[in-house]
């Protein structure tokens, strides 16, 4: 009898131990894919492939990487700079020294331009991307502009 009840305590403890598991993972899970929209309360949706582009991009901005970050870019479309800026807070070029210091990832305003063409904007940028049959979702364009 008493190995029983330990037997049945230990299968009661593995038991509550995947159940907090299992909160915790999905939890998580949750938060992360809808971090990025807590400031916003518009009705525009984003395309749930644009809102992983856009997560992935700001996963690579922390980096500072301008190689990578240059991999959501649609060829040729942006330019990237090194230097820190006269006025740090205006720009059409991504700024690396403002990216690693300045930049606000969570997503304040989305606008849909056209079919395929959304306008994210954060606190502090507005980021244009357009989807291509053959790359998917690409940034096209640029903007570092706080909104006040």
């Amino acid at each position: 009898m008493l190995e029983l009840k330990k037997m049945i305590k230990k299968y009661i403890f593995i038991q509550l131990v995947s159940i907090a598991f299992f909160i915790s993972f999905f939890s998580c899970y949750a938060e992360e894919n809808t971090d990025l929209l807590n400031y916003y309360s518009g009705d525009v949706k984003l395309p749930d492939e644009l809102y992983k582009t856009y997560q992935n991009l700001i996963e690579t901005i922390a980096t500072g990487d301008a190689g990578d970050i240059n991999q959501y870019c649609l060829p040729q479309s942006v330019t990237f700079t090194y230097g820190m800026r006269k006025n740090r807070e205006y720009g059409q070029d991504i700024n690396i020294p403002f990216l690693k210091n300045n930049f606000d990832k969570y997503i304040r305003n989305i606008r849909k331009e056209a079919e395929g063409c959304y306008l994210i904007r954060t606190g502090t940028s507005a980021l244009w991307f357009i989807y291509t049959k053959h790359l998917g979702w690409k940034l096209y364009r640029y903007l570092d502009k706080p909104i006040r």
